[in-house]
């Protein structure tokens, strides 16, 4: 890189820590200033915010690698997450707004009867979700941006020192740290209102980057004629790659795996946890929640997948031998920015890295001060006093995630480890909203039962030969448990509704027959309609958000008739969902 490339750099690191500073008061006011941001949120500052914590820099890592290994029907992995999201907008996100929690774990104390179990439910969580799975996706972002830096600066392959427990460091480990330590301090000062804020220009300059990539790519690819005609022949992919579904002689496997991706990897997004939940604890109101989950998943699914995978299949041409195809975008980028463009890419792969790392430490540590902490082991200290240790823990988680990031084998092998344990979870987290039997024994069983089977099936049905063995892991895992904790649930709930129950639901009103018994306990009449427009306002939005997505798929592989079909479907399945939303109130 070049001293203008460094200076870019430079520039932004220092920005990130201004804006800081700028929100270090008003983050030490209270804990809810720290990690829910006084809950001020408008519904496009906390939507902006959950892509840009969801746009790190692994994710253009892993979308490029996989359109260069399995093509664009291999997408359904994350893109079937979708379903699970859009039905957090329509049956959680206004839930998840009415508790007034700080973080989700604090729904167990407000959703069980107190006792010694449910506290033993809340502190396992804090360590399991908090701390376990949350250093793991930072590592798995790290390891990403140690990938980037490595192609994309040209850093010598040999480790300079070596650190016990840590393992080998080398200089993009050294780069990590003082990035890394940029991000600390400007989150442990500033909380979540600083991240919000730096998170906006992050994600503008994370995808103003990828997209200025994907559109040079592009117009070389194209200069010779039709772009779909490019791909077939100049660069000598096969069909499969470019099909959007599992084509008629793919493998039963491959079939069978597109089918898990449609009906079933997408539970455990359903009902929001970490911070996509913070940020719906973080919003002014149920209806700024709603809004925010909405405009997320419409930049999520539609705005940002479309320039990485362009780059991936292009990079089948310009580097054919490749063999992580992982690093095909950084190599993307040294082959195609010049200095200077070369530096933006830089810093919008920085910004990437920062606005999910940011995240993750400031959620962590609100686990770890809000429900543990503060509740067991010190409840009668200063805001002060818990502000600093909220600071202490932010710098903590990151240094524990960079440990972890030296020994994760890959990036998608790990979210594809994570989905099989939460996958097992799902349908509990979800039946503990919508049916009043759940308690705090079916959701021990569950994760329990979820991390011996996911483990075991990982150990009895490991990837051979080329073959990727994560449905079958999946949907054995998803069964079993399923049919552990609802076992636990008949043997261990309560007859009757109790007292906590009931005031539980008087708070919350939620709809639907699973509260039926309590609702005649506490002579409450809620909207009996209310289920069904938000089932239809779920499916309209499914299907707006997967046409229009496919329209603009088509359009860049100049399949005109089809795309334009694809749009034009996707506008009348939008009026349905604005009606859905008006029958909410969240329009009109």
């Amino acid at each position: 890189m070049s001293i203008l490339d460094w200076l870019i750099v430079g520039l932004y690191i220092a920005a990130s820590l201004v804006v800081g500073v700028w929100f270090t008061r008003r983050a030490s006011r209270s804990t809810e200033d720290y990690f829910i941001a006084g809950r001020s949120l408008t519904w496009f500052m906390a939507g902006t915010s959950i892509v840009a914590t969801t746009f790190s820099s692994d994710t253009p890592l892993v979308v490029a690698g996989i359109s260069r290994h399995g093509g664009i029907s291999e997408h359904w992995f994350w893109l079937s997450a979708a379903m699970g999201q859009t039905a957090t907008i329509f049956f959680f996100a206004r839930l998840w707004r009415r508790t007034q929690a700080v973080t989700d774990i604090q729904f167990i104390a407000q959703r069980y009867q107190p006792s010694r179990l449910t506290s033993a439910l809340r502190i396992f969580r804090v360590f399991f979700d908090g701390i376990f799975l949350n250093c793991i996706v930072m590592a798995s972002v790290t390891l990403a941006m140690t990938k980037i830096l490595k192609v994309m600066l040209n850093l010598p392959q040999s480790a300079v020192f070596h650190i016990p427990v840590f393992g080998d460091v080398y200089w993009s480990g050294i780069i990590l740290l003082v990035l890394g330590f940029a991000t600390i301090l400007y989150s442990a000062l500033s909380g979540l209102y600083g991240i919000v804020y730096t998170e906006l220009f992050q994600f503008i300059l994370a995808m103003a980057g990828s997209i200025l990539l994907a559109v040079i790519v592009y117009v070389r690819a194209a200069s010779d004629g039709s772009l779909a005609a490019s791909f077939l022949d100049k660069i000598a992919i096969h069909q499969p790659l470019l099909s959007f579904f599992p084509t008629v002689d793919s493998s039963f496997l491959a079939t069978f795996t597109f089918f898990v991706y449609i009906f079933m990897t997408w539970w455990y997004r359903v009902p929001g946890n970490g911070y996509y939940v913070q940020r719906l604890l973080a919003t002014r109101s149920e209806k700024d929640s709603v809004l925010a989950f909405l405009w997320f998943n419409i930049c999520q699914y539609v705005v940002r997948p479309w320039p990485w995978i362009i780059v991936g299949l292009l990079s089948l041409h310009y580097l054919p031998n490749l063999s992580d195809h992982e690093d095909c975008f950084p190599q993307m980028i040294n082959i195609f920015f010049p200095a200077g463009l070369k530096g933006l890419m830089v810093v919008s792969m920085f910004s990437a890295y920062m606005s999910t790392i940011d995240t993750h430490m400031n959620w962590g540590a609100s686990y770890i001060v809000n429900d543990f902490y503060q509740p067991f082991i010190s409840n009668k200290k200063t805001t002060r006093h818990y502000i600093l240790t909220s600071r202490i823990l932010t710098c903590t988680i990151m240094f524990a995630a960079m440990i972890v990031a030296a020994k994760l084998p890959g990036i998608l092998e790990t979210y594809k480890y994570i989905s099989v344990i939460f996958g097992g979870i799902a349908t509990v987290m979800i039946a503990q909203w919508y049916w009043w039997r759940v308690n705090p024994w079916s959701e021990i069983s569950a994760i329990v039962s979820s991390l011996v089977i996911g483990n075991l099936t990982l150990l009895i049905f490991p990837n051979s030969n080329g073959q990727d063995l994560y449905a079958v892991r999946l949907v054995i895992t998803v069964l079993l448990v399923f049919v552990t904790w609802i076992t636990v649930t008949f043997l261990t709930s309560p007859k009757m509704p109790d007292k906590h129950l009931i005031d539980f639901y008087s708070k919350m009103k939620i709809p639907g027959p699973g509260w039926k018994k309590v609702r005649e306990f506490a002579g409450i009449e809620v909207q009996k309609s209310e289920l069904f427009f938000n089932f239809i306002g779920w499916i309209s939005c499914c299907v707006f958000i997967y046409l229009l997505t496919l329209g603009i798929g088509k359009l860049l592989f100049h399949e005109f008739i089809a795309g334009f079909t694809c749009l034009a479907l996707s506008i009348l399945s939008s009026l349905l969902l604005v009606k859905m939303l008006k029958k909410m109130k969240i329009f009109g």
